[in-house]
């Protein structure tokens, strides 16, 4: 198995690629790749731990074993089990030693490369990171890029594959180009819901949260299982505190999805008088500005403790609050004039259409369970407050 996806590039988005930049993008691509690798050795979809866990142990037998060695809930240790039947944690970076050294040197190749000051450094932290086991180095030196038209995310982020506890975290990969006229207007979106007064968590510094936009070369891993149309890193919260996030929208995952999944469900469950209002062109945009704000909403509304309160049940959550969260903020977005009501129609359109769209690829690839929840539980308050009749009335309504 390949756990990994690659993509077509348009001809002229490679035109904003320098001379180096066009040699390091299939030297990262293969490194990527390689991730895939690693992300096979920790899925099964057979045990709610995946191969995280011994599959014969409980989850209760596991904490219990943590109160005497806490690396055992580490985010980036594999437990084993020894002939006496003590349970023991293994480093990621000892576990797939051999799996990380090759990834290791083709970043090295590629920072070799590179004349961007700023992503060569990241390239070569990242490339000491994997083998040693200190990620919070890169992180760092990632959101420290400037200048680059190229962008790679590569290592153990998301915890959504360890069913069991919520702990573990699936290696993942990707590569991308930066769209720069998206990005912008990303931004600025951004800066106008994030200025709105109103509570969010005090710690979470907003004017240190970059946005991106991205045509994607290449998912790997974790990202490619679950086809991601967004990211949002550092996973740590202690290194967002103190040097902030970048949120990520890989526009060819967005396309791909409307194309093959949201605007196909939009023609089967929607009648055809309702369709007349709404071009396919408003959708697609309706389509994307909806992944945009669940993305910007869900960063404002991150909280420390929630991954320890929630532990499992936390990407259900954190789905279902980023759906709702960013319809509700749209608002503030119609009346500075960047929106209008018919983009708003669609954005809530087309997010009913993901919902289904998430059931039908549930079907096929179980990994994205808590997405399904978490949608399930954002389409029920829509219901229940009222909101979808309300989306409804405006659209039928005249003029």
């Amino acid at each position: 198995m390949t756990n990994y996806k690659l993509f077509n590039i348009n001809p002229k988005d490679l035109k904003v690629l320098t001379a180096d930049e066009k040699k390091i993008i299939p030297i990262l691509a293969e490194a990527c790749k390689k991730l895939g690798s690693i992300y096979s050795l920790q899925k099964n979809d057979k045990f709610p731990g995946a191969n995280f866990y011994p599959h014969n142990v409980t989850k209760e037998e596991i904490e219990k074993a943590a109160q005497g060695n806490p690396k055992i809930l580490s985010p980036y240790t594999v437990i084993q089990q020894n002939k006496e039947g003590e349970l023991t944690a293994i480093d990621y970076h000892q576990k797939y030693a051999t799996y990380l050294e090759p990834i290791a040197q083709l970043l090295n190749k590629a920072s070799e490369l590179s004349k961007n000051k700023t992503f060569k450094n990241y390239l070569k932290t990242l490339a000491t990171s994997l083998p040693d086991g200190n990620y919070d180095k890169a992180d760092i030196a990632w959101l420290a890029v400037k200048g680059s038209n190229i962008d790679i995310t590569l290592g153990a982020f998301e915890k959504d594959l360890d069913k069991l506890l919520g702990v573990k975290k699936a290696y993942q990969a990707h590569v991308g180009i930066i769209d720069r006229d998206k990005s912008q207007k990303a931004k600025t979106i951004k800066d106008i819901l994030y200025l709105n007064p109103g509570p969010r968590p005090h710690h979470i510094p907003q004017a240190k949260v970059q946005v991106q936009v991205q045509k994607l070369i290449i998912l790997s891993g974790f990202g490619a299982d679950a086809f991601f149309v967004r990211e949002h890193l550092p996973t740590n919260y202690d290194i967002r505190e103190k040097y902030g996030s970048k949120i990520i929208g890989y526009l060819t995952s967005i396309d791909y999805k409307f194309e093959k999944l949201i605007f196909p469900i939009y023609n089967a469950i929607f009648e055809n008088k309702f369709k007349e209002r709404y071009s396919k062109e408003l959708l697609k945009t309706g389509n994307y500005y909806n992944v945009l704000f669940f993305s910007l909403a869900r960063q404002l509304h991150q909280y420390r403790d929630a991954a320890y309160r929630l532990k499992e049940l936390l990407p259900i959550f954190d789905l279902a609050n980023g759906v709702v969260s960013g319809i509700q903020h749209s608002k503030h977005l119609i009346l500075k004039g960047v929106l209008d009501q018919k983009e708003l129609e669609a954005i809530m359109i087309t997010q009913i259409c993901w919902i289904f769209s998430e059931w039908i690829i549930n079907k096929q690839a179980t990994i994205r369970e808590p997405y399904l929840k978490g949608d399930a539980l954002a389409l029920n308050f829509l219901i229940e407050s009222g909101a979808l009749l309300l989306c409804f009335l405006l659209s039928v309504w005249p003029g």
